[in-house]
């Protein structure tokens, strides 16, 4: 009975989204059902962003948690801080985002290859794949991907796992491909939520994923980091704000049901709002911002409104208090009023939702510059990336900081001599803020920013953050033989304490 209440959910959403060619419409259209390309990749954008569902346990509790991003709410902190197991939480990206965006997204590849009308939804199409199956890597490993999403059109229902080594070759070629394949003659791009079928935007993302997936790779492949790096840097990558890769969404409500989700609406903010207000950022995020007179910090928080002896603040008392992790904000000292919360438009059902950004571009060219990969002073890259970073929030409603603030900022924090590893990968850290997941990627291919210890008596593995989340467990049933392989590579259990390939640190 689940099974064909999450089938016709998800028809439910193509129907929403299959005859639609501007996002408002979403709203007007919920009748006719038409699984064509342009509603598949419609529908896939969506999810990316808009599935509350493993928004709330992979990118808020688990990566949220795990990065000290936040703190305090009972599910982040139980699981989070503590770094306890959760299966339904551990597993929620993988069931969601093969049985809804790889699906989707191969089918749109099956149904254009080789149609010289659909070159550039094709190109498009492998972008997308590529982005849907980096966060699954990155996070669980050894993964399906080359027969990943084929069990309609092919039969192939038991998907070998193929090495992540394999995996990011194929990612590069892909988006090599891709960027070649998209032209002005390739045909429109109908469906697209993300830059409304426009071919240049299009070009510079399927770069700007290739230097974030070069940089994922610098520690234990640095030749083809490079090799790469570069390739992405001379074909363009993004050049400013305007370029960011944003899903705008929808005020719509949300269900926890697998079989009742509507992906309209932003699903972190589904997650914020689940948690009923008791997500607040950490003490580590908090501190960062505020000691080094970052103009974010008021832009990303709210001042406290009572005090650690439980009255009011006291005059001249510190405003700005982040939520210790493993600390349920019940426990803080003068309760949840005497911490920070999470200014309301960043919790907002239409709130947008960042996918890739020029800031993360301009910091990940900082560090390649410094390892002398491409041309440009890595101060000058760092430079643009923090400005990039601060600028980004408007895009969630907050107010502009001034350009007199930023500057000051700016000058009194420069890329400096020893740190530069340090500095780029925790203004990466701040910058992939709402995007816990790809944090907790950088966070563990650098081991930056230094997080705050764990002490908690009763975590699971006495403090050590994990390094990657388990594989579903009824793998060993629906796909044993490929499943064991997998394991084999991987340290021989499923177990959230093993790495993934690229991460030596």
């Amino acid at each position: 009975m689940k099974f064909k209440q999450i089938i016709i959910a998800v028809l439910s959403v193509f129907t929403m989204v299959g005859c639609t060619e501007n996002f408002d419409e979403l709203e007007k259209d919920p009748v006719a059902l038409s699984a064509n390309p342009a509603g598949q990749l419609r529908f896939t954008q969506l999810c990316m962003s808009g599935d509350g569902y493993y928004q709330w346990r992979a990118n808020l509790i688990y990566s949220g948690g795990f990065v000290q991003h936040y703190a305090g709410a009972w599910n982040v902190t139980e699981f989070g801080s503590k770094f306890k197991k959760n299966d339904d939480y551990a597993t929620a990206l993988w069931r969601n985002g093969y049985s809804n965006e790889m699906k989707s997204i191969v089918d749109v590849l099956e149904k254009t290859n080789g149609d010289p009308a659909a070159v550039n939804m094709n190109a498009v199409a492998k972008i997308m794949k590529v982005m849907v199956a980096q966060r699954l890597t990155d996070i669980y490993g050894d993964v399906p991907y080359s027969e990943a999403g084929l069990g309609f059109s092919k039969g192939i229902v038991t998907p070998k796992y193929d090495k992540q080594q394999d995996i990011y070759n194929a990612f590069f070629k892909e988006l090599g491909e891709a960027f070649t394949q998209l032209n002005a003659n390739g045909g429109d791009v109908k469906g697209d939520l993300f830059y409304n079928g426009d071919i240049t935007k299009w070009k510079k993302l399927a770069n700007t994923m290739r230097l974030r997936l070069a940089m994922r790779i610098s520690e234990v492949s640095p030749v083809e980091a490079e090799k790469q790096a570069k390739a992405a840097f001379q074909n363009g990558v993004f050049e400013s704000n305007a370029d960011n890769c944003v899903m705008h969404h929808l005020d719509f409500p949300f269900n926890d049901t697998p079989g009742a989700l509507d992906f309209r609406g932003n699903g972190l903010s589904y997650a914020f709002i689940g948690n009923e207000n008791g997500d607040h950022f950490s003490s580590l995020m908090i501190d960062f911002l505020r000691t080094n007179g970052d103009p974010r910090l008021p832009m990303l928080a709210t001042p406290k409104t009572g005090s650690a002896n439980w009255g009011p603040p006291a005059p001249g008392e510190e405003l700005y208090v982040g939520n210790i992790p493993g600390v349920f904000q019940w426990e803080m000292p003068g309760g949840s009023n005497a911490i920070s919360g999470i200014q309301p438009y960043l919790k907002l059902k239409t709130t947008p939702f960042l996918h890739v950004s020029y800031s993360e571009s301009q910091l990940l060219l900082a560090e390649a510059a410094f390892r002398g990969w491409i041309t440009g002073a890595a101060a000058d890259y760092y430079k643009k990336g923090v400005e990039g970073g601060i600028k980004q929030l408007e895009v969630y409603g907050a107010p502009a900081a001034s350009q007199a603030a930023i500057n000051t900022y700016l000058s009194a924090k420069p890329l400096a001599a020893g740190t530069e590893k340090e500095q780029i990968a925790t203004q990466l850290w701040v910058t992939y803020l709402f995007n816990s997941i790809e944090a907790y990627s950088n966070w563990r291919r650098t081991g930056y920013p230094h997080l705050l210890a764990i002490t908690n008596p009763d975590s699971e593995t006495q403090g050590v953050t994990p390094t990657r989340l388990y594989y579903p467990n009824d793998e060993m049933q629906k796909n044993s033989k490929n499943y064991l392989e997998a394991l084999s590579r991987m340290g021989g259990t499923n177990d959230w304490l093993n790495k993934v390939w690229w991460d030596v640190n």
